[in-house]
């Protein structure tokens, strides 16, 4: 993500995960205006995780995470239906539970395996950090000290796109929903609007309790 010309060093310097994390959730709340609807469902993120329950995930993998998903879960510990039905893992979610036994269930089929290696991700050298609850769609990233450490790859019976860090997956997920976004309004004839993190997008006080009433 680039910075906008008009933005100076130290404005640039504050924006970390709650910023980020922020931008998502007014996507989403905007979606539910588009679709008409006055309740949320279970698509914001969690409330972050503990420096103890990361260290916990981590001694069970048995490596660190690279340091941009480590600071996601720092502030948001897992997202269900982030983008879709996919979720991002929470530091649980990385050893156990319905999604990662869904997840290693995929990943341990032999075309599974072929399929990346064909495209030179050996599946040894990642381990998943989200997953469509439904379909196929897979997020793995790879561990520490590999050639693909810290990079995303997302599969679903083949490779489909790869991204530098955790960071540069959750920006391309938004642009998905945003773009998602500008064809619902369109469906439902609403009228063309800025929306979060475009030009000209007024940010509005938006209370949660009101929006579940």
């Amino acid at each position: 993500m680039t910075t906008p010309e008009n933005a100076s060093t130290s404005q640039n310097s504050r924006i970390g995960w709650p910023e980020y994390i922020g931008l998502g959730c007014l996507i989403y709340l905007e979606q539910i205006e588009a679709e008409g609807r006055s309740q949320l469902d279970r698509s914001l993120p969690k409330v972050h995780a503990t420096e103890d329950e990361v260290i916990a995930a981590e001694m069970h993998l048995g490596f660190q995470l690279p340091a941009s998903y480590r600071t996601f879960l720092l502030a948001a510990n897992g997202w269900p239906n982030f983008h879709h039905d996919v979720a991002i893992f929470s530091t649980s979610e990385l050893t156990d539970g319905p999604l990662y036994q869904r997840t290693q269930s995929i990943l341990g089929l032999p075309e599974t395996t072929d399929a990346l290696a064909a495209d030179n991700i050996p599946i040894v050298d990642y381990f998943p950090i989200a997953a469509s609850a439904t379909d196929i769609d897979i997020f793995l990233m790879g561990k520490p000290e590999t050639p693909g450490a810290g990079a995303v790859v997302w599969f679903a019976d083949k490779l489909i796109d790869q991204y530098t860090d955790f960071h540069d997956f959750y920006m391309a997920m938004l642009e998905y929903n945003r773009r998602a976004l500008h064809r619902l309004r369109e469906r439902n004839g609403l009228p063309p609007k800025p929306l979060p993190g475009e030009k000209g997008y007024q940010t509005r006080r938006i209370i949660i309790e009101e929006a579940e009433g």
